[in-house]
This record gives C-alpha cells, sequence and structure tokens, in this order.
C-alpha cells in the first residue's frame, strides 16, 4: 500500500509552483494529494491535481479581530486534527503559506505525520 502524502500549500503562485512540481514527482510512486487556499486554486487545474480547498483567513492586525483570528485558528487546528485521522495521511509536506499554519500544527501534535517543511 502506498503512503499517503499530503501537500500543503499558500495562496501565492510562490508556494503553489513548488507544490505543483513536488506532486509532479511523487505522484506515481505515492498516494497525493493536495490543500490549498481559495488564492491558490486560481494556479491549480482542479482535473490534474487531487485538490481540497482549505480556506484560512490571514491573522488580522486589527487588535478588536484578533482575538477572533485566534478563536478561528484553534478551531482550524482541531478541524486539520480530524482532516488529517480521516484520510489517514502518513506524510505531510508544507511549501508554507499561513493556510498550512494549522495542518501543520495538527500534524505535530498527532505525531503520526512526518512534518517535513518547505522553504524555498
Amino acid at each position: 500500500m502506498n503512503k499517503k502524502i499530503l501537500i500543503s500549500t499558500g495562496g501565492s503562485g510562490g508556494h503553489v509552483i513548488p507544490a505543483t512540481i513536488i506532486y509532479k514527482h511523487l505522484e506515481h510512486n505515492f498516494d497525493v494529494s493536495m490543500t490549498s487556499d481559495l488564492r491558490g486554486i486560481k494556479f491549480l487545474n482542479k482535473d490534474e491535481y487531487n485538490l481540497k480547498i482549505f480556506n484560512v483567513r490571514p491573522i488580522s492586525k486589527n487588535l478588536l479581530i484578533m482575538p477572533f483570528d485566534f478563536f478561528l485558528m484553534i478551531v482550524l487546528i482541531f478541524k486539520s486534527i480530524s482532516f488529517l485521522r480521516k484520510n489517514k495521511i502518513d506524510i505531510l509536506i508544507s511549501t508554507g503559506g499561513y493556510m498550512s499554519l494549522p495542518l501543520c500544527l495538527a500534524a505535530k501534535i498527532l505525531s503520526c505525520c512526518y512534518l517535513n517543511q518547505i522553504w524555498f
């Protein structure tokens, strides 16, 4: 049985393009899927990639909204834990972006995924 790999990428081309290269390299030997936010899908062909939308808002600099954003981040971490467990992900590769943070923290909490942070 092939290992399940999840590639988590932010919404800019600088995050998405390296993720697509990694995806193409791994897709023949592993069960690979990819997550991105709504900004990232404009760089991706949904028919070409096993893609899941995982939308995360950036943390606001407004002090009144920041506690709400912190609460949302906690909720997203728990949602990410559920997502990783449900899909039985073995390896998480992140090419960065704030949308990858909940998934990376969830993988670290679960300790069942090899957390590999890739920075370019």
